[in-house]
């Protein structure tokens, strides 16, 4: 497994920036304060992704200009990535966590994300040795967008539902 760490760039979660211990190796980067479209830059390569729905979502992934597949994922189930070429991978999460894997069709883990409990923005990234360079790219640039938009939908519904569950437990 090779080692990969990411991290906020800033405050916002607007921009990530992906790489190893010595050397940078791309940057997610969204399109603006509330809109999920986001474009991943490397020294080789440009990933786009444009989402469509808010809590059910389609996300259209280009490589260089040309569409090669597609990422669907609800607020609370499961998330999957369908290559082009036919290759499906499923996003799983850990209960309470956020620590994340993703997994080929059989199972097989080949990425892994760990982050800290009170590590907020920043964290690790195994990923499988057995991944040949463009897959890992995209494997990894699209699941680190995927967890980066559900961890913002995720506290966005927390601003919003506790409010309400603290005026019904409390009362009028």
């Amino acid at each position: 497994m090779n080692t990969l760490h990411w991290r906020q760039k800033d405050w916002s979660g607007r921009e990530f920036a992906l790489g190893t211990m010595d050397r940078p190796l791309g940057n997610i980067t969204f399109s603006g304060w509330s809109s999920y479209d986001a474009v991943y830059t490397s020294a080789v390569t440009t990933i786009s992704f444009k989402n469509k729905g808010w809590v059910d979502q389609e996300v259209a992934i280009t490589y260089n200009g040309e569409e090669i597949g597609k990422a669907t994922s609800s607020l609370f189930g499961k998330t999957e990535l369908r290559l082009d070429s036919g290759e499906s991978y499923f996003l799983k999460s850990e209960a309470f966590s956020y620590n994340r894997t993703v997994q080929d069709a059989s199972g097989k883990i080949l990425i892994s994300f760990k982050q800290p409990v009170f590590s907020f923005g920043k964290g690790d990234i195994a990923v499988s040795d057995e991944l040949p360079e463009l897959s890992k790219e995209v494997l990894v640039s699209t699941s680190l967008y995927l967890k980066a938009v559900a961890e913002h939908q995720a506290a966005i519904l927390i601003i919003i539902f506790i409010p309400i569950f603290v005026r019904n437990i409390l009362g009028d």
